[in-house]
């Protein structure tokens, strides 16, 4: 591991002991690089050189100095006999790992190299830079064969499959691409991040690549289908569902911490925390008397949920996720989405589940009554959102248009108009009655998660990965006002009862709230953090990167 603080660390992975700490750099150290036997590390430093250790006695056995700015990435070949690194000066140099001669200097990029890697059979080196393209070149002659553009931002890793056909590289613009060595074309861009993708390493297998993002998540993907199969977090505490009261006096929130919370919507007070799911909650909503809460999880469960007492009065088992939830309008019938493509019609005073809606072929995001009960709407992974009769089940018509998954689906208050919000970064206004799409409202930079209608529904507001809510004119389609605030994605979006003011929740772990007319953020509520009002002020012995993570877990100075 190695740090600003100029060193570089071994660590015993079975002991989680530090072997030895290498000393000698005299700025940041930027990047680390076994040999393939493992006897040797080579190490790229912010003082403009390179330095090779002997792993077994933390010696440096050589120092590399011809770099003219701060060395960015270093690797070495498979048979350990060439070193490269890349560096701010735009060049490339290949070194001889033995006697520390510079062989060769590459250049081409117009911006300072961000990475570097061999191809398994030594034969080609990749290199990437801030001036958004990769290029691969024979070690033999030292020629680029060949330059991979696509990117819109720096590129900051790179690396080969096992296989050593496809390349992988992550970029500033959040995605990362896979490319096909022997074409040069991009075979695949996986999409998920929501910031800079700064590492990318691949399984030993080949099948699997992992991603590490500024966003403070690890993910995994599956490189044949593009897949994302996993998504780990550190501490987190999004809050992924809001709604208020009808009242408009109370608004509930469904939080990863598996809690529901109330709160006073006048004074910003939590008036209670409401506990028994055992996994992140995706929805919450309010029957239209107010009495009632229904939240669903991650953890296949509905519950009902006491507002007076904060007493859970029923649980409904579901057989997978629940995505969403929303109550009929005469409070007696509750509809899911569930992560098996399926929604679910549930008897709130019997906890049965009397009808199961068939038709997505995926995961079921979203679910909405119309007003008078008689219509459901689904919002689906399949990219379709589909209508259907209460009474009988059937599917009256499917609203095709969108591009990407369909993330949030609300009707207006007179039942003529739905909206839906999705990842192809727009909203769609459709006609009920035909399945007409009347609009389509551009302006996110990133994919919708939440779209609600204020109570009169002339506007519409919109919450998106790219951290903004946006008021529409549905009329004119014209986007009115951009809310800028939130320092993660947006989860959820809703407006109060007269529509004066709008709530909206996010992956940062606030709640804010926001007035219509001028824009501005009126109250800001957060989720209690771990460490939340802890003074550190004086605390003696806290590296600067301690400091940082408990100030962002809470802390104070």
């Amino acid at each position: 591991s190695s740090s600003e603080d100029q060193t570089v660390r071994l660590w015993d992975i079975a002991t989680s002991q530090c072997l030895h700490t290498l000393r000698g750099h005299r700025s940041r150290i930027w990047s680390v690089a076994f040999s393939g036997d493992g006897t040797i590390v080579a190490t790229g430093s912010g003082d403009k050189t390179v330095r090779i250790w002997d792993v077994s006695t933390g010696e440096c056995l050589n120092i590399l100095s011809e770099h003219s700015q701060s060395v960015r990435a270093v690797a070495c070949s498979p048979d350990g006999a060439i070193l490269a690194s890349g560096c701010e000066d735009k060049t490339v140099k290949l070194w001889d790992s033995d006697t520390g001669e510079c062989l060769s200097t590459l250049q081409g990029h117009s911006q300072q190299v961000r990475s570097v890697a061999f191809s398994p059979d030594g034969t080609t080196l990749a290199s990437s830079s801030d001036d958004k393209t990769v290029r691969l070149w024979n070690l033999s002659t030292g020629e680029c064969v060949k330059i991979l553009r696509g990117h819109t931002k720096s590129i900051w890793s790179i690396g080969f499959s096992r296989d050593g056909t496809t390349l992988a590289s992550s970029s500033d613009d959040k995605t990362v691409r896979l490319w096909n060595l022997s074409t040069g074309e991009c075979v695949n861009k996986l999409y998920g991040h929501t910031n800079g993708v700064w590492s990318i390493a691949f399984s030993p297998d080949g099948v699997t690549l992992a991603s590490g993002c500024d966003d403070q998540t690890v993910r995994l993907w599956n490189i044949n289908t593009g897949q994302c199969l996993n998504t780990f977090r550190g501490y987190t505490n999004g809050v992924w569902s809001i709604a208020f009261s009808p009242d408009g006096t109370t608004l509930a929130s469904g939080s990863e911490d598996q809690t529901v919370r109330l709160w006073d919507v006048g004074t910003g007070e939590c008036l209670d925390t409401l506990r028994g799911h055992t996994n992140l909650i995706f929805s919450v909503a309010f029957s239209r008397d107010g009495t009632i809460l229904v939240s669903g999880s991650k953890d296949q469960t509905l519950r009902l949920w006491d507002i007076s007492t904060g007493e859970c009065l029923n649980t409904f088992h579901g057989p997978k996720w629940v995505l969403s939830v929303a109550f009929s309008p005469n409070g007696e019938i509750l509809a899911s989405g569930h992560n098996d493509d399926k929604v679910r019609l549930w008897d709130i005073s019997t906890g049965e589940c009397f009808q199961t809606l068939l038709g997505h072929r995926s995961l079921v995001w979203s679910v909405a009554f119309s007003p008078d009960g008689t219509i459901i709407a689904s919002g689906c992974e399949d990219q379709t959102v589909k209508l259907w009769d209460v009474g009988t089940g059937d599917c009256l018509s499917t609203l095709q248009g969108h591009r990407n998954i369909i993330k949030s689906v609300v009707f207006s208050g007179d039942g003529r108009i739905l909206a839906s919000g999705c990842e192809d970064h727009t909203v769609r206004l459709w006609d009920v009655g035909t399945g007409e799409c009347l609009n389509t409202l551009r302006g996110h930079t990133h994919r919708l998660r939440s779209v609600a209608f204020n109570p009169n529904g002339k506007l519409i507001v919109s919450g998106s990965y790219d951290k903004t809510c946006k008021l529409w004119d549905v009329q004119t389609g014209e986007c009115l006002k951009t809310l800028h605030g939130h320092t993660n994605l947006v989860w959820s979006v809703a407006f109060s009862r007269d529509g004066l003011m709008l709530a909206s929740s996010s992956n940062d772990g606030t709640i804010k709230f926001w007035d219509i007319e001028t824009g501005q953020c009126i109250k800001t509520l957060r989720v209690p953090r771990p460490y939340e009002g802890m003074n550190i002020a004086g605390v003696t012995g806290l590296t600067k990167a301690t400091i940082t993570s408990l100030k962002a877990l809470g802390a104070v100075d």
